[in-house]
């Protein structure tokens, strides 16, 4: 299908009804027009639907979306350039009708060949916008050939936003091969922190990156230019490309670029290759199905085509992980909303620290061409690493690998073409997120991370002038401890987005649940407070499921190691309080606590005296002290929580409790 514009340049544009990725979020970008704007640029406009969009301070998902162009149908398709005169929302670019988009053109020597496209505002739900406008430039083309009718085609990828901050490599039980910090004495494998862009020293000494097989460089390090994970990246969303997107991409390649990627054993079962040389056509059976048998060169094609780059292994520990630190299996979800992580069979391919030649990679993004940039790893070479689910690896197979921190070379880099054996069926199952480093100049990197408490940090804690009563609480305590908030506080994680297989009600924003903590010592009691936003208070629960309804859950850790783990809430019974572990019963006969809703605000207001004796803390105790606040809408339990750090919930870590001091 077409449609023709009449121009003073005799443009035309042809319509691409499945032009991008229908991944499963249903990406799709229809009705593409372009029309003249000045001698060098034109414009480009077209429709854009997904169903699971989420933008919630910085954590988003948005879609890279570019353009081919070509002057005649005769003429080979090139990637053709923006033209922006700012990161965000440049001139001439426009949401259209419909969702209220933002776009984020990232600039630069390789920037230009694409753009993400996002929700404007904070929110969740389906996009549908019209008439969306982008200007491309089109001096790609050679002055002759601008009047030929140029035609254009756009396509989009599904990313998910990973903001910048430090992030764990590693595991809290052993996994093949998984990284931790080294450590001279003793077989502990401690997840290794990494807090900042720049180089990773590795070895075998203490405090540096280690693994537990398919090593890195014994007393070297990772460059400082490797994509480390620390730095803002948009990843994407699912380890896959689909059938439709897949055919897109050969359908622009020329005929021997084509040769190279298409197999009739292998992809030509699903992708159907129709016409005579060199007008062959590729069509897929199924579009919106993942396309099998993709080798990794195939990906980074692909990737270097679209603009896009290898993910790296450490970027997508922290994409699944975020700041959060490895905990039990670690499996199954993502902090920023990668779908499908360790679970179907597909796993997934990255660029590995493990030899020289993936060290060698710094992240270099493709310019809109099949062709590979030099500092991109050859998986032939051992630049590569399978992450993810590994059941289809007979040698590792297993529960246990069905995790995060689990690692291994690419045993079949070149088996791109079914032959009947084994390792060429494993290619069936082989995925690949293709990433794209954030640029910087983007407004939506200053909403910034939450702030994390750091268990090696002690902040002291005022004695107050004097007794705070507990009807009083959480008046006169001060600042807030803690403001929790945003996706970076809110667990679990699939209650930040939609995720396949892993369905849940879903979080509202600051309305639904947010609040602040309160903690303070006046010479008697330590005082607990908190004011929690919520817009339903629903408690029916008691005893050890009070915590399964609107409740607030904290635990004290004493300088003797001594753990107090107590819930708070008002039900329907009115205030209930039920203790979870402790030294004894003497806090629980003496601690008071006063709850009370304000259902008018939609606000709830806890207050807790905890005396210091039954505790067992003095004046110049340093303590670990950790909350999180449930919520429960319904009779139906708690659907979510917001945590001032990991460890509260069961089964507790407390070496993860913040750390504070009673000053004297």
């Amino acid at each position: 299908m077409k449609k023709t514009t009449t121009s003073s340049l005799g443009f035309a544009a042809s319509a691409l009804l499945l032009a991008s990725a229908a991944f499963a979020d249903g990406l799709k970008i229809t009705n593409v027009a372009i029309a003249p704007r000045d001698a060098k640029t034109a414009t480009v406009t077209f429709d854009i639907a997904w169903t699971n969009a989420y933008r919630f301070d910085s954590f988003h998902d948005a879609a890279w979306v570019f353009f081919k162009v070509r002057p005649d149908a005769k003429s080979a398709w090139q990637h053709a350039r923006l033209t922006a005169d700012k990161v965000v929302n440049p001139t001439g670019f426009s949401s259209g009708e419909g969702t209220p988009l933002e776009f984020v053109v990232p600039g630069g020597d390789e920037g230009f060949v694409g753009m993400f496209v996002r929700l404007a505002k904070d929110g969740r739900g389906a996009v549908s916008a019209q008439k969306v406008t982008a200007v491309v430039d089109l001096s790609i083309l050679k002055p002759e050939t601008r009047n030929l009718k140029p035609e254009v085609r756009a396509f989009g990828i599904e990313m998910a936003y990973v903001a910048e901050g430090p992030f764990y490599l590693g595991s809290s039980v052993r996994r093949i091969n998984c990284f931790y910090e080294y450590q001279e004495t003793g077989t502990n494998i401690p997840p290794y922190h990494v807090t900042g862009v720049g180089a990773i020293p590795t070895g075998k000494q203490k405090g540096k990156l280690w693994a537990l097989g398919f090593l890195p460089e014994d007393n070297g390090q990772i460059p400082a230019a490797f994509p480390n994970g620390y730095a803002a990246f948009y990843c994407m969303k699912f380890p896959y490309f689909t059938q439709s997107f897949y055919a897109d991409f050969l359908n622009t390649l020329t005929v021997d670029q084509a040769k190279k990627r298409w197999y009739a054993d292998g992809q030509g079962r699903e992708i159907q290759r129709t016409g005579t040389a060199p007008d062959y056509t590729y069509t897929p059976t199924s579009p919106d199905a993942r396309t099998a048998w993709l080798s990794w060169e195939d990906h980074a094609r692909v990737a270097a085509w679209a603009g896009l780059r290898p993910l790296s292994e450490l970027e997508f520990e922290k994409a699944v992980r975020g700041l959060d630190a490895p905990e039990g299996t670690d499996a199954g979800l993502s902090f920023y909303g990668l779908q499908e992580v360790n679970v179907g069979d597909a796993y997934e391919r990255q660029v590995t620290v493990a030899t020289a030649e993936g060290r060698k990679f710094t992240g270099t993004h493709g310019r809109g061409i099949a062709e590979l940039p030099a500092d991109w790893p050859s998986a032939v070479k051992g630049g590569v690493a399978y992450r993810g689910n590994f059941f289809r690896y007979r040698k590792y197979s297993g529960v246990g690998h069905f995790t995060t921190g689990g690692r291994a070379p690419d045993s079949n880099p070149k088996a791109d073409r079914f032959s009947g054996n084994f390792f060429s069926q494993m290619d069936l199952f082989a995925g690949c997120r293709i990433a794209r480093t954030a640029p910087a100049g983007d407004t939506i990197a200053a909403a910034g991370l939450a702030a994390r408490f750091d268990a090696s940090v002690v902040r002291p804690l005022a004695r107050l002038a004097a007794p705070v009563k507990v009807d009083k609480l959480p008046d006169g305590l001060g600042k807030p401890v803690a403001v929790l908030g945003t996706t970076e506080t809110l667990f679990p994680a699939n209650s930040r987005c939609l995720m396949k297989y892993q369905e849940r009600v879903l979080w509202n924003g600051p309305a639904d649940l947010s609040g602040k903590v309160y903690l303070a010592w006046d010479g008697e009691a330590l005082l607990v407070g908190a004011e929690v936003t919520d817009d339903q208070h629903v408690n029916t629960q008691k005893g050890d499921s009070l915590w399964n309804g609107d409740a607030i859950q904290f635990g004290v850790v004493t300088p003797k190691s001594v753990h107090w783990n107590l819930a708070v809430a008002l039900t329907t019974n009115g205030v209930a309080v039920h203790q979870f572990v402790g030294g004894s019963d003497a806090l629980f006969k003496t601690l008071e606590c006063n709850v009370t809703r304000d259902d008018a605000a939609k606000l709830t207001r806890y207050g807790v005296r905890l005396p210091l004796a039954a505790i067992g803390l003095a004046p110049g105790d340093t303590f670990g002290f950790d909350t999180l606040i449930c919520d429960g809408d319904d009779n139906k339990g708690m659907r979510h929580n917001m945590r001032m750090a990991e460890g509260i919930s069961y089964p507790f870590r407390t070496e993860l409790y913040p750390r504070f001091v009673l000053a004297k």
